[in-house]
């Protein structure tokens, strides 16, 4: 087993009532509940609730041993010793599974405020049980990279996997990639087409890293932006005096991100490989992944909540506090499409 795998088992389904637990963080990451919902005997019956899976929902009981989810059905007969929480007129679903997080990451002398325990306990009260974080090399080392991250999450409350950025290229890196698939369980590789001087990669780089994700069986990952059109859009907002929150949006317009999302997925196509782009903002980039998937081709979007329920308007907020919180948005229109 890779060493960042959590090894406890956790009971991944959520229901819409309030249940009280505690988090321990002392030794190897792990997860308890207090005495008021905790069972001595280690079982546990979800009753009466609506059951929500992928395929259908149905009035259910769920019945737990262990953290192992047992059964899933009506009626469900149990012995004295299982506690038993009534879920009747609410939902009960699996826990959610965000696949991209940045916890604790250094960025172009920043880093960001949520760590691996703030930022987990905060995901399990909202629903969420399980995240894939995103490994940002050391000098372009993968291996130094990975290290570090399982450093950070020691402190860890819920279960974890890791994906991996790619910011250089040669035969170092080319061989750390086999390592991270075949010792360190890690099968998706990112590469950034965007933050020119810091994490952007070239076409050249691309290309050579779709190609050994293919041959790896890895998937690859695109942050889709012209990287120099953004930088050139940046410094034209500071010529113009221009530095608040509103820049943002004006310095990378739409065409800019489906302008990289195109090319990924041409030379993506080229080399025969899937691709996933990340975090799809604008109608601009979405809808060349739909044309795409429409010819055939293997490529996934990842849809993100800010860009789906908020527009750019919110950039040019009086209040700084509120406008710097905002994301930039799938400008104009949303089609139910999206989730592509």
């Amino acid at each position: 087993m890779a060493p960042w795998r959590n090894s406890f088992r956790f009971c991944c389904f959520i229901v819409f009532l309030y249940i009280p637990f505690s988090i321990q963080n002392e030794g190897f990451p792990g997860f308890g509940f207090d005495s008021e919902f905790g069972s001595a005997s280690g079982k546990i019956l979800i009753k009466g609730g609506t059951v929500v899976n992928a395929h259908h929902k149905e009035v259910a009981d769920v019945y737990i041993e262990d953290g192992i989810i047992v059964s899933v059905r009506p009626n469900i007969k149990v012995s004295d010793d299982v506690t038993i929480l009534d879920a009747t007129g609410k939902y009960v679903m699996p826990g959610g599974i965000d696949p991209h997080t940045h916890l604790e990451m250094d960025f172009m002398g920043t880093q960001t405020i949520d760590n691996y325990f703030t930022g987990q306990a905060a995901a399990l009260a909202g629903g969420t049980t399980m995240h894939i974080d995103f490994v940002i090399p050391v000098d372009g080392s993968l291996s130094a990279g990975f290290d570090v991250y399982v450093e950070k999450a020691k402190k860890s409350t819920m279960d974890y996997g890791f994906h991996m950025a790619i910011t250089k290229w040669d035969e170092t890196v080319s061989k750390e990639m086999e390592i991270m698939v075949k010792e360190n369980g890690i099968n998706s590789f990112k590469f950034f087409m965007a933050y020119k001087g810091s994490l952007m990669i070239n076409d050249d780089l691309l290309l050579e890293g779709f190609e050994r994700c293919k041959s790896l069986g890895a998937l690859a990952m695109v942050h889709a932006e012209n990287g120099d059109g953004v930088a050139k859009g940046q410094q034209n907002m500071m010529d113009l005096g221009i530095t608040g929150p509103e820049g943002h949006a004006l310095s990378r317009p739409p065409v800019l991100e489906g302008e990289a999302t195109a090319r990924a997925i041409r030379l993506a196509s080229f080399v025969n490989t899937p691709l996933y782009v990340v975090h799809v903002m604008s109608i601009d980039a979405m809808e060349e992944i739909a044309r795409a998937k429409k010819s055939g081709q293997r490529v996934v979007g990842e849809p993100v909540v800010s860009g789906l329920i908020l527009d750019d308007s919110w950039l040019w907020n009086s209040d700084f506090k509120i406008a710097a919180k905002q994301e930039p948005d799938i400008l104009f229109f949303i089609s139910s499409s999206f989730i592509i």
